[in-house]
């Protein structure tokens, strides 16, 4: 693999932005004991943790809308799925998209029964993709999962909706 991914480009880029930020506010120390007119010694480190964090919950709160931003045109998003963790407190009170539910409708194809088959490329953040086939039978009103027998179609299933066209 030569591209860095997941967790490890997401802690490269907090470090950028920390020397990016240390770099700017050791600067700013400088011009400003020039001036005569010091920062206090607690502004550099905690003006670099500050920008730590807000890099971070930027890059966490707008990581679904930059994937799908990326996609083409054709390819729809599903469902999206919501992650909340006690390490990171501030997602109870909105939680970040972390998965993300696609469809490419010129990748659908026939069964030879009546029925589609589905490829249904699941995105979650910090975790590989992973493409599952899903049959469709729209005339039937149901849907089977892989190696599963088919299930009447849940009300509301993205996928079954998407392919039917019977809004979700």
């Amino acid at each position: 693999m030569n591209q860095i991914s997941g967790v490890g480009a997401d802690l490269l880029g907090v470090f950028a932005v920390a020397i990016g930020a240390a770099a700017l506010l050791y600067a700013l120390s400088h011009a400003l004991r020039a001036a005569r007119r010091p920062l206090p010694t607690w502004v550099l480190p905690a003006g670099i943790g500050a920008s730590m964090l807000i890099y971070a919950t930027w890059n966490e709160y707008s990581w679904a809308s930059r994937i799908k931003a990326q996609l083409p045109e054709r390819v729809q998003v599903v469902a999206e799925g919501t992650g909340r963790s006690g390490l990171r407190p501030w997602t109870f009170v909105v939680a970040p998209t972390s998965r993300l539910a696609l469809i490419d409708p010129q990748a659908v194809r026939d069964d030879g029964q009546g029925a589609q088959i589905v490829p249904v490329i699941l995105v979650e953040r910090w975790k590989r993709s992973v493409t599952v086939e899903q049959g469709v039978d729209c005339a039937a009103g149901r849907t089977r999962a892989p190696d599963a027998d088919w299930q009447p179609a849940a009300p509301g299933d993205p996928a079954f909706a998407a392919i039917c066209g019977q809004g979700g």
